[in-house]
């Protein structure tokens, strides 16, 4: 007689499964308490004790590196989304990418905030950034060469975009000094044409 399936014990989960619930609940109470939410509030949360929670991720860094991922991840997902919506501009692309992004950021802004604020020295932000430019290469990359156009560019000009983009979004989100479309539009500005507006008329001459 053939053993019938394995069946997974009733209330077991593997442990990827419980670190997605955690961080879940870890993400309902920072929306809910803001940046400065505790690990306790966090663990009361998720209905767990703080234990379980340094078995789960080891430390608070741990804890802190896995929520960067999944925002990463979010971002990487909305600004690829965003590029590969189909034929467009080129400008009118790169303000949908720069508009994807600081909108989950907007939106996110407390998620956000925990992740790069309690983070020693910025290496959650640097590494944010890093992942988020990584999968914008592949993208960008692609496009360059359905265009005809040298792909060798791909990575340095992600890095590039994404490391203004970032940190003139980090800046946004703690000061709000202008409307989030206006801030869009001034990186686009500026990507698409650098410097040339500050330029004398007669430069070329």
């Amino acid at each position: 007689m053939s053993p019938g399936p394995v069946r997974r014990r009733p209330g077991r989960r593997s442990s990827q499964e419980r670190r997605d619930r955690f961080l879940d609940a870890a993400v309902e109470a920072i929306r809910r308490e803001g940046p400065t939410v505790s690990m306790e509030a966090i663990a009361r949360q998720a209905g767990v004790t703080k234990p379980i929670v340094y078995r789960l991720f080891g430390d608070r860094e741990g804890l802190l590196a896995a929520l960067g991922q999944r925002m990463a991840g979010e971002i990487m997902a909305e600004v690829t989304a965003a590029l590969e919506q189909g034929p467009a501009d080129p400008k009118d692309m790169l303000r949908r990418a720069i508009r994807a992004y600081v909108t989950l950021i907007d939106t996110e802004t407390e998620v956000y905030r925990f992740v790069t604020e309690r983070t020693v020295g910025g290496a959650t932000i640097t590494g944010l950034a890093a992942e988020v430019a990584r999968a914008i290469a592949v993208v960008l990359g692609e496009q360059l060469r359905a265009a005809g156009a040298d792909s060798g560019a791909a990575e340095p000009w992600a890095f590039g975009i994404v490391g203004m983009v970032h940190l003139s979004g980090d800046w946004w989100v703690r000061t709000r000094t202008l409307p989030r479309e206006q801030l869009v539009t001034y990186l686009v500005d500026l990507l698409w044409d650098g410097f040339a507006a500050l330029a004398p008329d007669d430069a070329a001459t």
